[in-house]
């Protein structure tokens, strides 16, 4: 954890954009550069839950009536530990996003690629005769975050309602 506690001492952007910036930009470097800060959440929460979790009464039954350990892990403590996870995967999708943006904007994307930030970048030139062309990225890009995000909670939503009935 103390790798984790060190990555997390650096704002994600500011690390994507100094390894995207040292490494040079493409779309593989912009993915790696995005995961590199991005880890480290889904980490410590589930380090918390699996260590919540195997304190449980129902994992100590498990052991008492003798079940191996790695079926233990995973018939017992994976499926309770991994719903935080994906609680938060929607949050880390949408900061995905916006971060890839961000860096196409700065122009530290893909060039090949067109993205919404680069886009939006451009459009820059001409905003006071078209702003349409920077508009109309950066609605999208704020819907798809949206989208993204609402549809995160709602399967949360659905995975606790289903949780609750059983």
């Amino acid at each position: 954890m103390r790798i984790t506690d060190a990555f997390q001492t650096v704002p994600s952007f500011l690390l994507a954009l100094a390894f995207v910036s040292i490494v040079g930009p493409s779309l593989g470097v912009v993915v790696a550069a995005i995961a590199l800060g991005a880890w480290t959440g889904p980490a410590r929460v589930a380090r918390a839950e699996v260590l919540s979790i195997r304190e449980r009464d129902y994992v100590a039954g498990a052991r008492v009536i003798g079940m191996h350990p790695l079926e233990i892990a995973f018939r017992e403590v994976l499926p309770n530990a991994l719903p935080p996870v994906l609680a938060l995967s929607s949050v880390i999708v949408a900061a995905a996003i916006l971060t890839e943006a961000a860096l196409s904007f700065l122009g530290l994307g893909d060039p090949n690629r067109v993205t919404w930030g680069g886009m939006v970048a451009e459009g820059r030139a001409v905003l006071r005769t078209a702003p349409y062309l920077s508009i109309v990225p950066g609605v999208a890009l704020l819907l798809t975050v949206l989208g993204v995000y609402l549809a995160g909670e709602g399967v949360v939503e659905s995975s606790a309602v289903r949780r609750s009935l059983s």
